[in-house]
C-alpha cells in the first residue's frame, strides 16, 4: 500500500509539474484543487471501491483517509511552490 501511495503522489506531482511548468498561477490553481477538492474525491472513491470489493468498511475508510490526507499535503506543497515562485515577466 505504501508503494501505491508513493506511486500515486509521484504521478500526481509529475502531472502537475508538466502542466504548470514555470507558470505561477497554474501552480496556485493546481494547489488549491489538489488541497481542497481532490482529497474528497479520492476519499469517497477509495471508500466506495475498496469497500465494495473487499467488504472492509473501516479498512477502506482508513485507506481513503490516508490517500486523502497525502493528497491534501501534496496540494499544500503545490501552493507553497506557487506562492514562492517569482512572477513571470511580461512577454
Amino acid at each position: 500500500m505504501i508503494l501505491i501511495l508513493a506511486a500515486y503522489i509521484a504521478i500526481l506531482s509529475f502531472a502537475v509539474h508538466k502542466f504548470a511548468g514555470k507558470n505561477r498561477e497554474k501552480w496556485i490553481n493546481a494547489g488549491f484543487l489538489t488541497a481542497f477538492v481532490l482529497p474528497l474525491v479520492v476519499f469517497f472513491l477509495l471508500l466506495n471501491i475498496l469497500g465494495t470489493l473487499t467488504g472492509a468498511g473501516m479498512g477502506s475508510a482508513a485507506a481513503g483517509l490516508l490517500f486523502g490526507a497525502a493528497t491534501c499535503i501534496t496540494g499544500f506543497v503545490f501552493l507553497y511552490i506557487g506562492y514562492t515562485m517569482k512572477p513571470a515577466g511580461n512577454h
